[in-house]
């Protein structure tokens, strides 16, 4: 009789506690969601005020194991014009156990699980033609009792058409995970294919863009002065662009890479530009790499900086125009970052080809200017430590590139010969090469033109050679007319001989 009351008593006990926390978690819910919408609010005027956005809670119905909200997303109009108003509907699962997660096989008790969805009215209504008639956008959030956040926001897939032009996405998802105290969040997201068939303004004919595969991700950690540490990054595996009058383009695994870091001097961020394959016309040019760089940024100067934007920001929602004041205060802040010694970086931007790789750096020590420095040019002089420049091109990319725009003229002209193509890249290569080296621009290294230039304490280093700045700059005006960049009377000068000898 014993064993049979507590087989009973057990699961009695258990839905008893269920329903109890159910009803607890339910009494919570209003409390958690204005506070988040507070929060959110928040976030909109620090760090996106010109957006002039606004979160606020329309209606809640509670019940005993769910809740359902209503939130209306406001977008501030220009002077005169009405707000935009984006409305979303909430169902609010109360914990400790939602039956969704249970349903999914997730035991571990949290505090709510939302289901949200863009509501349709007349701002919102070109969407849902687009996606059919189904939510173009919805969601889920888990909020756990720690107030840890993860959730996932998708897309439907949308189709725009309008007389010959159209666009279609697929669907697309982005998962995320915040910490309770907001400082870490992490996402990953996706879009499959976006098409996009236009009539060329210029043509009348039809053009066509397409893109595949778009990946997201990124990593960010709050610092102690709200700047979010670590890496993002976004891959599209394919860009096709198709024009009439123009080649057609492919851009074939390109990443965007991004990452703030706390380095020795500050702050130092990093941005990367990679297309592993660029194709024209169906012919391989070969890979490019963007890589840039801004180090020893002082990060108080820095925060003061992004607190005076935005608040400046939020003031030009009534004035487009700095007032004498705000031009001043942003001038001294400007100053103030030059006393960390920023160093502005081209880390390396280069192309490689099937037979060779050309590649160029530049980086830019900056200081405080001497308080002395009165012109343009005196200041450009002071804030000016130091500079260093390298270039170094194989000779086999520009036969690569000239064979490239040789082969496309011959395709447009209905004919390549391979035997005058290459004749042709190898005597523009020796052409190029000769100029470079000549002018004294470039030094021979292997089978690579190669310059450098160093720039420190007014005095000049090219390539190899020590110059004053006096020195260099009249060498480098003496090459400009030499080449024929001259203009002026140097190439008026240079015109009369040639008439002379045809006569």
């Amino acid at each position: 009789m014993k064993k049979t009351a507590l087989a009973i008593a057990i699961p009695v006990a258990i839905v008893g506690a269920a329903v109890a926390g159910a009803w607890y978690t339910g009494s919570r819910v209003e409390q958690e969601v204005n506070r988040g919408i507070t929060e959110a609010n928040q976030l909109f005027q620090q760090e996106a005020p010109g957006l002039g956005a606004h979160l606020t809670l329309v209606d809640i119905q509670r019940g005993l194991f769910s809740s359902t909200a209503r939130y209306n997303l406001s977008f501030t109009g220009k002077e005169g014009e009405e707000p935009q108003i984006l409305v979303f509907t909430d169902r609010l699962e109360h914990g400790p156990f939602p039956a969704s997660r249970l349903a999914a096989g997730k035991l571990a008790p949290v505090m709510a699980q939302s289901h949200f969805a863009l509501e349709q009215n007349e701002l919102t209504a070109p969407l849902f033609t687009a996606a059919g008639g189904k939510a173009p956008l919805f969601g889920e959030l888990t909020i756990h009792y720690d107030q840890k956040q993860e959730g996932a926001v998708e897309t439907a897939a949308l189709e725009f058409a309008k007389d010959s032009d159209k666009l279609r996405l697929s669907p697309a998802k982005i998962t995320f995970n915040v910490s309770g105290d907001k400082k870490d969040v992490s996402a990953v997201g996706n879009l499959a294919e976006v098409d996009l068939d236009f009539t060329d303004e210029n043509t009348g004919q039809p053009a066509r863009v397409q893109l595949r595969d778009l990946g997201m991700q990124g990593d960010k950690k709050e610092n102690a002065n709200g700047f979010a540490l670590g890496p993002s990054s976004a891959t599209i595996k394919s860009l096709n662009i198709k024009s009439p009058g123009a080649p057609e383009v492919e851009l074939r695994d390109a990443v965007v890479e991004e990452t703030l870091k706390q380095g020795g001097k500050g702050l130092d961020q990093s941005v990367s530009y990679r297309v592993g394959k660029v194709v024209v016309q169906g012919q391989e040019i070969g890979g490019v790499k963007l890589d840039l760089s801004l180090r020893n940024l002082d990060e108080g100067v820095l925060k003061t900086f992004k607190e005076s934007y935005n608040k400046m920001a939020l003031d030009s929602l009534e004035s487009t125009e700095l007032t004498p004041a705000q031009e001043e205060e942003l001038k001294k802040l400007g100053l103030a970052l030059l006393e960390g010694s920023p160093v502005l970086s081209l880390d390396e931007l280069s192309l490689q080809t099937s037979h060779g790789v050309a590649k160029a750096s530049l980086s830019v020590d900056l200081r405080k200017p001497n308080a002395a420095a009165a012109t343009p040019d005196e200041m450009a002089r002071s804030i000016l430590a130091a500079l260093k420049a390298d270039l170094k091109v194989d000779k086999a990319v520009i036969g690569d590139i000239v064979a490239l725009q040789g082969s496309l003229g011959g395709e447009a002209a209905g004919s390549v010969d391979p035997v005058a193509l290459k004749q042709q890249s190898d005597a523009m290569t020796d052409l190029f090469s000769g100029m470079a080296l000549n002018s004294q621009w470039a030094v021979l290294d292997g089978n690579a033109l190669s310059s450098s230039l160093a720039y420190a304490n007014d005095q000049v280093k090219f390539n190899g050679k020590d110059m004053s700045v006096p020195e260099f700059m009249a060498f480098a005006m003496g090459s400009a007319q030499g080449l024929g960049l001259g203009g002026g009377a140097a190439a008026g000068a240079e015109e009369e001989p040639q008439e002379e000898s045809v006569e």
